[in-house]
């Protein structure tokens, strides 16, 4: 990798929310072993961040093996707008979730903007130390 700057996580750490016409959205990043381990990972983040009622729970992940994986969890197409941001990023052995609560108004294609840049600034921001203690940047 060279001294590409990879972005990861050191505990499970959550972004500001995004609301757009009644429609709610939480993007949360933790970090992730191994593939073995993702369905225990989404399962401790939704109850630790209180996502469990939320319409759609989108998710990727990128771990250091090349291990790509992402769920759409009801939003077609979500999972990829997420590891699209992470293959950017270059954020890797750590699960981005973006959960979504539905608002009763149709955003049409504005949601996946709102998918993308929810994942956007939760990696920017913990990879420049701006949310700080939570998550880390290295140097390869």
């Amino acid at each position: 990798m060279g001294s590409e700057r990879i972005i990861t996580f050191e505990t499970a750490v959550c972004g500001k929310p995004v609301l757009e016409k009644q429609s709610r959205f939480l993007a949360c990043g933790v970090p992730l072993s191994g593939k073995d381990a993702i369905n225990a990972t989404v399962q401790a983040a939704t109850k630790r961040f209180r996502m469990d009622k939320a319409g759609q729970l989108s998710w990727a992940c990128r771990l250091a093996d090349g291990t790509e994986l992402k769920s759409d969890g009801g939003e077609p197409g979500a999972g990829k707008c997420i590891l699209e941001v992470m293959n950017g990023m270059n954020a890797v052995d750590c699960i981005v979730i973006v959960a979504r609560w539905y608002g009763g108004k149709h955003l049409g294609g504005m949601r996946f903007r709102i998918y993308r840049e929810s994942a956007r600034e939760l990696l920017a921001e913990q990879g420049t130390g701006n949310g700080g203690q939570d998550a880390s940047v290295h140097r390869s």
